[in-house]
């Protein structure tokens, strides 16, 4: 996590941010960029909000942290449902990064053969493997005549097993 100075008296004097909407707007003028404008770009490279403020490009869910609790955070910041362009207040919690890594939503882009989490397709049987990672170690679940199958069954694994999950 990036040291920086700008501090949430600075950043409240510069940007406006709506915690209902996740939303930041420039609360003074600048070059480029008017009052009441939206402050920031969408990253399509890895889905985050992120705003050039005092000199450095921050992270928006960062910034709002700051924004809303006068203190940078201590930990990562959590986007609770997946969505990393959800800034709403509600939708972040501070997780330690193991937190972070157990509420993924969604399968990773190298998943390719169903796009569904803790799913992989075991080619020689042409059945569906499910497994879980915990505690350092992986654990098969089982194999599945479908993907959706296998799918349900990680899906309630991780229920139990990833406390920082949400889903």
């Amino acid at each position: 996590m990036a040291k920086t100075d700008l501090t949430a008296q600075r950043l409240r004097e510069l940007l406006h941010y709506d915690p209902e909407t996740g939303v930041f707007t420039w609360a003074k003028g600048r070059p480029g960029c008017g009052y009441g404008k939206k402050a920031g770009n969408l990253d399509h490279s890895d889905g985050y909000w992120r705003i050039r403020c005092a000199g450095t490009s921050h992270k928006a869910h960062r910034l709002a942290w700051l924004y809303m609790t006068g203190e940078w955070p201590t930990q990562q910041v959590d986007h609770m449902d997946g969505d990393r362009a959800n800034n709403r207040f509600v939708n972040l919690r501070q997780a330690s990064h193991s937190e972070n890594q157990q509420n993924q939503h969604g399968a990773p882009v190298s998943n390719k053969s169903c796009g569904l989490l803790g799913v992989t397709l075991h080619k020689p049987t042409g059945k569906w493997y499910s497994q879980i990672r915990f505690d350092g170690k992986r654990k098969h679940l089982g194999s599945f005549a479908t993907a959706e199958l296998a799918h349900t069954a990680y899906c309630e694994a991780k229920r139990v097993h990833h406390k920082g999950c949400l889903i």
